[in-house]
């Protein structure tokens, strides 16, 4: 297998447990869309619908082990 491949694997194996870990789904999705899956939102990120997750993004720093 080529490094490469492993190398984006292992990246979006890190960014999937990121996203368990510290995402937030979008309570204005779940209000608008309701039969929707509603976005997961990290800190700081602004979702289509027009809400602001008002999380600092520092808390991506502060509860990484």
């Amino acid at each position: 297998m080529s490094d490469m491949a492993e190398t984006f694997r292992e990246y979006n194996a890190y960014k999937r447990e990121r996203r368990q870990r510290l995402g937030m789904t979008c309570p204005d999705c779940a209000v608008r869309l309701p039969k929707a899956h509603p976005k997961i939102l990290m800190p700081g990120q602004r979702c289509w619908c027009g809400y602001v997750d008002k999380r600092p993004r520092a808390a991506e720093e502060k509860n990484h082990d």
